[in-house]
């Protein structure tokens, strides 16, 4: 049975807030490397695509969610625990990154990002050549 009233409710509200948990933990973010690419995925459940926005000011990646639920006058709210409203997180990317060939795609409720490695960044071969002199410096 669902209880309208926990007693405990505000307290545990007070302490995520305080704790600064309320808005980063609504984003969990997995990041990894796979070859030339980073990947981010973003869990952004019930939240409209339309409402999403990228956005990437010199090496600062910025996520920006709304998520909404309009309940009717004749609704009567018993439990409302999955955060509203909107969101935000940032991302400080490398200067070895490409940033301006992020790609982004949302399915299911997930965000997946992906980064290319810049093509300055990437590693390469030196070739050796043969010579008459010793290099010095």
């Amino acid at each position: 049975m669902l209880m309208r009233f926990d007693p405990f409710d505000d307290f545990d509200r007070l302490s995520r807030q305080m704790m600064g948990r309320s808005a980063t933990t609504f984003m969990p973010v997995d990041a990894y490397r796979q070859g030339d690419r980073f990947w981010l995925h973003v869990d952004l459940p019930g939240v409209d695509q339309d409402s999403i926005d990228l956005e990437i000011e010199k090496n600062t990646l910025t996520i920006t969610a709304e998520r909404k639920w309009e309940n009717g006058e004749d609704v009567s709210v018993i439990l409302s625990e999955r955060p509203q409203g909107s969101f935000s997180r940032q991302f400080f990317l490398g200067e070895g990154l490409d940033a301006d060939k992020i790609e982004a795609g949302y399915d299911a409720g997930v965000l997946t990002i992906s980064i290319p490695v810049a093509e300055q960044a990437k590693p390469r071969k030196i070739n050796i050549g043969v010579s008459d002199r010793v290099l010095t410096s």
